[in-house]
């Protein structure tokens, strides 16, 4: 028999669910965890993915998550989510794909900006001079 613990999903919106679980598996900043009953206590960033929840005696349901924290105490793990939908494996790969790509697409555009502005310091100390 596997032990329970309490896993409460919220958004900035609403209450998602607040159920007994046997197994949660999510993507953390630093890379997935698996999280059983009694797990030692934890805190950490949450990075956008699939995350798989385990009820007891029935079959595993995959929600979608981005971003947000993550809190583990031995008995109640709360997700403090900036998203989380129920949705297929592969919806949630997709989901996570559009996702990285936004970001990765927002960061170029910062670098270009950066890398814009510094030649233009060059530019305008070379003219100085």
């Amino acid at each position: 028999m596997a032990l329970e613990f309490i896993l409460q999903a919220v958004t900035p919106e609403r209450l998602v669910f607040e159920k007994p679980v046997e197994f949660v598996k999510l993507r953390t900043e630093s890379g997935d965890i698996g999280i059983l009953a009694k797990h030692i206590n934890y805190i950490t960033p949450i990075g956008a993915g699939e995350m798989l929840v385990r009820e007891k005696d029935k079959e595993d349901v995959t929600y979608y998550l981005e971003g947000g924290f993550l809190e583990v105490r031995q008995d109640k793990v709360v997700i403090l989510g900036v998203n989380i939908v129920e949705a297929t494996k592969a919806e949630a790969e997709r989901m996570a794909r559009e996702v990285a790509i936004e970001r990765a697409k927002r960061q170029k555009i910062k670098e270009e900006q950066n890398i814009l502005g510094t030649k233009k310091r060059i530019q305008s100390n070379l003219t100085r001079k």
